[in-house]
């Protein structure tokens, strides 16, 4: 049985603001230069701002589904969910979790109206929900390392989900052109 959680409104707006707000707002500005040099694709879609939400709920979505519980605590047994989120997680669970973050990005990716900036704009959207969901359970008045953990949260699913749309951007265009 763990501790009751000390949820801290003013930390989880700090989490928030340094680790969602401002990747995001960078990254925002990045997508509307692309979108500003790319077609639309052929059919209709998601706008930037569109897709980027969408990715950003399905992101957070991704995270809290899959890392709210455990099928092997600590002690071996299933926890359900709820905060603070559990540490130990069984390998097939960190996959699913992972397989679901990147399924949630190329799903948004795939509504969007252009497709590298709409792809940009998933990517950013999903590392955003997700490393969003990742920092209520480190709303406490003393987050020790967590910080860190947000980091290479925003840094590792940003950059990652980043290079596959950027592939998936450049075979979509090779199709089209072949």
């Amino acid at each position: 049985m763990s501790a009751p959680f000390d949820f801290s409104p003013e930390q989880l707006v700090t989490n928030l603001g340094i680790f969602v707000v401002v990747p995001m707002v960078v990254a925002a500005g990045v997508v509307a230069t692309v979108r500003e040099r790319e077609a639309d694709a052929p059919r209709g879609g998601l706008g930037m701002w569109a897709t980027g939400f969408l990715a950003l709920v399905l992101g957070f979505l991704s995270c809290a589904v899959w890392l709210s519980w455990t099928a092997a605590d600590h002690d071996g047994q299933v926890r359900g969910p709820g905060l603070p989120a559990p540490t130990s997680f069984p390998t097939w669970q960190v996959v699913a979790c992972g397989i679901t973050t990147v399924g949630a990005c190329f799903l948004a990716a795939h509504w969007s109206r252009k497709v590298l900036a709409g792809g940009l704009a998933a990517a950013a959207g999903t590392a955003g929900g997700f490393t969003a969901a990742f920092s209520v359970d480190l709303a406490v008045p003393e987050i020790s390392q967590g910080g860190v953990g947000l980091f290479l949260s925003i840094v590792g699913w940003g950059a990652g989900l980043t290079i596959l749309m950027v592939v998936r951007a450049i075979v979509l265009t090779q199709r089209r052109r072949g």
